[in-house]
């Protein structure tokens, strides 16, 4: 017997009730089906995720109890349960955001011991949540605004909680929720008789498909074992490189050894995909089999070439082909009726990046005639933890068709319109898209009017573009540093100033730095306002016209520079700037010739030192100036100029530099003077004592400077004034060597003058 909880209501979500009732008896398929036509729910009477009142078969209505004996309440709703736990969870983080301070947490690098006594469960939750807030940087919430990813993460307990039915009826209902996902993606994806099998790992589903692939190719592959592939060895090929990690994971785990993986690529100039019929014809005549081919959809390799192509070809020489890639999405966009046919043999799925869901298993389509696919555990649900595919179920439920192909039509508009501005721009050169290719779009996969052959030809869903000066330079070869410099601080600020776009910055090796958008990798893209991609745009436009202003001002600024004979240009490392300035002192350029003189290890201490105090005076005038520091071995010091606009006087900048430069120099001349004055002065002055203190003592007899007598004979006879030793004074100003006569009677005068006025 159950008793019914009552719930306060709540605006958002229901709070955490206890109950205490008994376990339901198993329910029939006829109940359970009863109860999906009513609810329009597998799970009876499964309620809504929204907190929102769910009336039983009947009409009955919630608040009525009925206890009678052996039989239970078939319309009890339990999902104020679940919601009140995930509030819980919530509430925690929230508490956690609102309390700050210092909160129990997991450590940062090693594990822990376990205590000898457990904790509560609220300590639990409260740890979990404080490290999970604390990991998460406070953007835990953000993720979690939207009500289908609530939902996805609150499956994922469900899908642990449904595994608590017993065993008979766990299996159908795991069964019949599995089927309803296949037959979703099924017309979803429009390829007609197929099965779906979720999984964690995105690498998962494409190792089972090899392996299915195998027993199907080799019957007796389960009996023999390897020795039945040493007569014709199996060969996976791969239309990119970036498959090749993945390829060596499935010769892992299956046992292969790597030489079974062969990276399979165009020549130039050739349109379709006859070359791979030669490579499938030239190894089959070597006595290899040819099994699998992987292929990325929105690779370059269909830019201009078709999968439909390379499906008749794999599929007149027996070949699985498996499809990897976001352009699957557009298999969305197209019309419900008139294109649903055979495109592939199986593909990968990550369904919950195309809908901005988090927390969604990766989802593999395949062929459902394939005898061996059970086992080589395609589509084979054992819920015996969790049942991994209702989180995508619940999903895909909770959002429809309609919301499903809205979210992604938006990625691709957005993505339509980020390419034609970029198009459109002369200093970007678009690396994700063949040049002069034409994509298909968005409008013409909705109204049905495209080729099929022609339907992965969109605009690519992850955008890579790179900044150049000059377009029309060869792009066969990396580009120069100095614009990867460029590229490296256009991508840093469109992170600062429109974070709302992911732009990440890419090193490629045979391009250089490269920038790449792609929505489909990032949940937090999906669904983004249309004020949010002008703002992006505008962003990128002001950003580059500063580009383009720099680079043209950087070859005026080097011109001028190498017009001056005491400076000298230094390309700073990492720096996108106009280039730094090396001052040279006019006492290291030879004045007939202007060139720079060779220079010692004491000299270019000197240089750099001059040039770090030419940076601090500079930075009393404008703290924009900073230091800069040259590539290797020398690492000159210089003054370092940055980004600038075109109304920037680059010409003006530099003589600032200069002049401020020249007025050290005559300072550090005037001081060397100064000091070569002192020094004579000094040693004047000590030889017009020492001369005059000699005299003295003639003059004076030496009666006056014997000890004892000539104290008594200076008290009786004492020496006149005028007599003494006159003391000596530098004027600096007049670099004379005067007597401090004149100092003592300006101080004497200064003195009566107080007096007076006293």
């Amino acid at each position: 017997m159950s008793e019914k909880c009552e719930v306060e209501s709540v605006p958002e979500t229901a709070k955490v009730c206890e109950t205490a009732s008994e376990p339901e008896p198993v329910l029939t398929e006829e109940e359970v089906g009863s109860e999906q036509g009513t609810s329009g729910s597998l799970v009876p009477a499964a309620g809504s995720v929204c907190g929102d009142k769910i009336e039983g078969e009947g009409g009955e209505e919630e608040d009525q109890e009925e206890e009678e004996e052996g039989e239970e309440d078939d319309d009890e709703d339990y999902s104020h349960v679940i919601q009140g736990t995930t509030e819980t969870l919530l509430n925690k983080l929230e508490e956690t955001l609102v309390a700050g301070g210092e909160r129990e947490t997991l450590q940062e690098c090693e594990p822990s011991d376990l205590d000898e006594e457990g904790k509560e469960i609220d300590q639990v939750l409260g740890i979990i949540s404080n490290s999970i807030y604390r990991e998460g940087e406070g953007q835990i919430f953000s993720k979690l605004c939207d009500r289908s990813a609530l939902l996805s993460i609150v499956s994922h307990s469900l899908s642990a909680y449904i595994t608590t039915l017993d065993t008979v009826p766990l299996q159908r209902l795991s069964n019949r929720i599995a089927g309803e996902v296949s037959l979703w993606l099924s017309k979803l994806m429009h390829f007609p008789g197929s099965s779906s099998h979720c999984h964690d790992d995105i690498r998962e589903g494409l190792v089972r498909t090899v392996r299915m692939v195998l027993h199907n190719t080799y019957p007796t592959l389960s009996e023999d074992g390897f020795n039945v592939l040493q007569s014709s060895p199996p060969v996976i090929y791969i239309t990119t490189s970036t498959y090749q990690d993945a390829a060596e994971y499935i010769c892992v785990q299956l046992g292969l050894p790597r030489s079974t993986v062969r990276l399979v690529v165009p020549g130039e100039n050739e349109k379709d995909f006859s070359w791979l019929n030669d490579v499938l014809e030239s190894d089959i005549e070597k006595g290899l089999t040819p099994l699998v081919c992987i292929a990325n959809v929105h690779s370059s390799l269909f830019h201009n070439q078709s999968v439909t192509k390379l499906q008749e070809i794999c599929s007149s020489r027996n070949v699985w082909l498996h499809l990897e890639g976001h352009a699957l999405s557009a298999l969305t966009l197209l019309p419900a009726q008139g294109y649903d046919e055979k495109r592939c043999d199986s593909m990968t799925l990550t369904l919950g990046s195309w809908i901005g869901i988090p927390a969604v298993p990766f989802v593999t389509v395949f062929r459902a005639d394939v005898e061996a696919a059970q086992l080589a555990g395609l589509g084979v649900v054992t819920p015996s933890v969790r049942l991994s595919c209702l989180p995508l179920w619940c999903v895909l439920r909770s959002l429809g068709l309609k919301q499903i192909r809205e979210r992604i039509r938006g990625v691709f508009q957005m993505l339509e319109e980020i390419t034609n501005k970029l198009s459109s721009m002369s200093c970007i050169r678009i690396l994700s898209q063949a040049t002069g290719a034409h994509f298909v779009g968005i409008s013409e996969l909705q109204t049905g009017s495209v080729d099929p052959a022609n339907i992965f030809q969109t605009v690519s869903p992850a955008i890579a573009f790179q900044y150049m000066s000059d377009t029309t330079l060869d792009t066969s070869s990396r580009v120069s540093p100095y614009t990867d410099n460029l590229n490296s601080w256009l991508g840093q600020i469109i992170q600062r100033d429109a974070g709302q776009l992911a732009v990440e910055i890419v090193d490629v090796e045979t391009t250089g730095y490269v920038l790449r958008l792609c929505p489909f990798e990032d949940v937090s893209m999906i669904g983004l306002l249309q004020e949010d991609i002008t703002a992006f745009l505008q962003c990128l436009d002001e950003k580059c016209d500063i580009l383009n202003a720099t680079v043209a001002q950087r070859s005026k600024f080097i011109q001028i520079i190498e017009q001056e004979s005491s400076a000298q240009h230094v390309d700073i490392s990492h720096w996108a700037g106009l280039g730094g300035v090396r001052f040279i002192p006019q006492d290291y350029v030879d004045k007939e010739t202007g060139k720079v003189l060779e220079m010692g290890e004491e000299d270019l201490r000197v240089v750099n030192q001059r040039n770090v105090e030419l940076v601090a005076t500079l930075r009393n005038t404008d703290s924009a100036f900073s230091l800069g520091e040259g590539p290797a071995p020398h690492h000159y010091m210089c003054v370092r100029f940055g980004m600038v606009t075109m109304e920037t006087d680059v010409e003006e900048l530099l003589a600032l530099v200069l002049n401020t430069g020249r007025d050290i120099d005559e300072a550090v001349v005037q001081l060397q003077t100064m000091t070569e004055v002192v020094k004579r002065g000094v040693q004047q002055a000590q030889d017009e004592l020492k001369r005059e203190s000699d005299n003295q003592i003639w003059q004076e007899g030496i009666l006056r400077h014997v000890p004892i007598v000539g104290s008594f004979y200076n008290w009786l006879s004492p020496v006149p004034e005028d007599a003494k030793v006159k003391g000596r004074y530098l004027n600096l100003q007049e670099g004379k060597l005067e007597t401090t006569d004149n100092i003592y009677k300006h101080q004497m005068q200064i003195h009566i003058e107080d007096g007076q006025e006293l």
